[in-house]
């Protein structure tokens, strides 16, 4: 398969997984506005690895990734309604850890150019 197919299978499930997600019904889902920032899809697309993250300080990563797993039913049915597979892949949830790595560094940029100010003003 052409890296070109692969590529536009993974951004067509990305776009239907995350509004899968956003109509999913189960309530750890939306209070934590879980949200769908990657798909990787296996050449066979037999298995698919769904990257999530999400903005909620009131569950944990297990207990999100445990309420995903138990949405993929419905998350599947839905990718089946929407996107021509020939089989619907079996989806593995990963928790994306990029935008707190994005934070913690402009934390520390920022903290590096208060420490350059206040030498400055010496």
């Amino acid at each position: 398969m052409s890296s070109f197919r692969q590529t536009r299978i993974n951004e067509e499930l990305t776009h239907v997984l995350s509004e899968a997600v956003r109509q999913s019904k189960d309530p750890r889902i939306q209070r934590a506005f879980v949200s769908v920032t990657d798909v990787e899809c296996a050449k066979d697309l037999k298995t698919a690895n769904v990257y999530f993250s999400y903005l909620s300080k009131d569950y944990t990563e297990k207990e999100i990734r445990n309420a995903l797993r138990g949405a993929s039913g419905y998350l599947r049915t839905y990718i089946a309604q929407k996107v021509n597979l020939r089989e619907t892949p079996v989806l593995n949830f990963i928790y994306d850890e990029s935008i707190e790595r994005g934070c913690r560094i402009s934390a520390l940029l920022n903290e590096i150019n208060k420490a350059g100010s206040s030498d400055d003003e010496r």
